[in-house]
């Protein structure tokens, strides 16, 4: 086994690179599995509710103008005679469009949530027919009122203010196209009506002064759609970084542990560490080396990841991380980061769990069987960041850590596969206590006296 309290191996540098090197970047990500960066459509977790606020929007705006203008109608019905009948036949077409309205609404928020659950973005038809319908309401209000009232009282009735709030809408859409072109219909939709008010009447100065707000209705469109562009800056950068964060997050799970990788992604890590009392599990593949000199280095490779598959399950599913891969094993990690109610449990859990797993791998598969050891400690040992500012790698380090080692590598002296220290003996629950029995007190490497060892019956 390699020496393992050197805190800079070969995977720490490589990680460590990784934030300065594009190209060591791109590779890490070809090897680990990871998809290329998503759309802002597909990403945009959020986007449902957009879609239902929007519908909520559209109602209330379209609530509060139908009812102030309407009340704006009645009070100039007031002025004529007989305004009974004019005001229900009023009504009823008021609320003929008003049906029609909201059932084109619901109709499009039912064609968004549909793209939507497909994770694909509305073609850009359905966005410029909502934007036209939602923004002539004005207009359509104005031709009602101009069946009962002279065209230029409707049309002074609708104020040019009145178009703001349906073209705020499209500011939702992220798109300066967009908000523009709901100005332009509200602009021209103004212009044709002034038009045909001139050619069939005469107005005074002040009715054509009022009609220059018009070009204010243009640039109120500018201003929306810089500010949808904005928007849409804004979130589209805040989408690349969660998404960077992301992957950085899956990419570092893939060369460490998850855990280890959450105290990465969501801070900013120092060097130093902590006092702990953790196991650590150290496993070894029997024989590795004659077994590789027999086959070519990808065959050796994918060996090794078939083995290292049920051992790191076995490793995770008992709430160990394994801290760091060895060539032909690995070392693992009960109690630190996360603590463990009984980490001494856990790392004798995890040991039967994968020679279980062993059993079956060997079953499933030609030629001679895979052998393990296994060698378990469990004592006081600092855990945290160990290196420098630009190099760092989380580890263990201790004498536990160092011994875990030593006893692992009796497992060949003895001619058995799982030993455990006394320290991890006297944590263990009665049940898994009755599956050891003590060996003779050895010496190991390191030590001035020997130490007590049990072997797995």
């Amino acid at each position: 086994m390699k020496d393992i309290n050197n805190p800079h191996s070969n995977l720490s540098k490589a990680l460590d690179k990784m934030a300065v090197n594009s190209n060591l970047t791109k590779i890490l990500f070809k090897y680990s599995g990871y998809v290329s960066t998503p759309t802002l459509g597909a990403t945009w977790q959020g986007k449902d509710f957009v879609i239902a606020m929007r519908f909520r929007l559209v109602q209330l705006i379209a609530v509060v103008f139908l009812f102030l203008d309407s009340t704006f109608f009645l009070v100039e019905m007031e002025k004529y005679e007989n305004p009974s009948t004019k005001i229900i036949i009023f009504l009823v077409e008021l609320i003929v469009s008003i049906v029609v309205f909201f059932g084109y609404e619901v109709w499009y928020q039912k064609k968004r949530l549909m793209y939507q659950a497909r994770q694909e973005i509305e073609p850009n038809f359905y966005k410029v027919l909502t934007i036209t319908v939602e923004a002539s309401i004005p207009f359509v209000c104005i031709l009602i009122q101009s069946l009962h009232l002279p065209l230029e009282k409707a049309y002074t009735n609708v104020y040019l203010i009145e178009h703001i709030p349906f073209m705020l809408l499209s500011i939702l859409y992220l798109r300066f196209w967009l908000c523009f072109y709901a100005a332009l219909i509200a602009s021209m939709g103004r212009i044709l009506l002034l038009l045909l008010i001139l050619s069939f009447s005469e107005v005074d100065k002040h009715f054509l002064e009022e009609s220059w707000g018009i070009a204010e209705i243009l640039l109120s469109g500018f201003i929306m759609g810089t500010i949808a562009l904005l928007y849409r800056k804004m979130i589209e950068s805040a989408i690349a970084v969660a998404f960077e964060k992301n992957k950085l997050h899956d990419i570092f799970g893939r060369f460490v542990s998850k855990d280890v990788a959450d105290q990465i992604v969501s801070k900013d890590l120092k060097i130093g560490g902590d006092n702990v009392n953790a196991s650590v599990l150290f496993l070894d593949i029997r024989n590795f080396t004659h077994r590789s000199s027999t086959m070519t280095p990808e065959d050796a490779v994918a060996f090794l990841n078939q083995v290292f598959n049920f051992t790191v399950a076995e490793v995770e599913k008992a709430g160990g991380i394994v801290n760091k891969f060895l060539g032909d094993g690995f070392m693992a990690v009960f109690g630190a980061p996360l603590s463990l109610p009984n980490s001494c449990n856990s790392a004798v859990i995890c040991a039967i769990g994968v020679f279980e797993k062993l059993q079956l791998f060997n079953v499933s598969r030609l030629g001679e069987n895979v052998n393990l050891g296994i060698g378990i400690n469990y004592g006081p040992m600092v855990a945290g960041v160990m290196g420098t500012d630009t190099r760092k790698e989380y580890t263990v380090i201790g004498d536990v850590v160092n011994t875990a080692s030593r006893i692992e590598s009796l497992n060949k002296e003895f001619g058995t596969s799982l030993l455990i220290s006394q320290s991890v003996y006297d944590n263990l629950d009665a049940n898994l206590k009755d599956q050891f029995e003590s060996l003779p007190p050895t010496m190991v490497k390191g030590k001035d006296q020997p130490i007590s060892i049990y072997k797995k019956i």
